[in-house]
């Protein structure tokens, strides 16, 4: 995830002396296809290891290790 940030903020997040960020509790997806856009709103945030969650039949294990770097992910509940 890429978060444009003040450089501010980024000197204290590099440094150590910021551990909390706020943002926004939406998401806007961008359907790659078309270009239309979708706003909603951010109810709830989970963390968790990859290897722990259960995929949908959407998806193989190869796809989301090729679709995510990380061995956490973060869900966002959805309003």
């Amino acid at each position: 995830m890429k978060l444009p940030i003040k450089k501010k903020w980024f000197d204290q997040i590099k440094s150590g002396d910021k551990d909390l960020e706020w943002r926004d509790a939406h998401i806007t997806f961008v359907c790659e296809e078309t270009g239309e856009t979708l706003r909603k709103e951010v109810t709830s945030t989970q963390i968790c290891d990859k290897s722990k969650i259960e995929w949908e039949e959407d998806f193989t294990k190869q796809d989301l290790e090729e679709m995510f770097e990380d061995k956490k992910l973060i869900g966002f509940a959805l309003k």
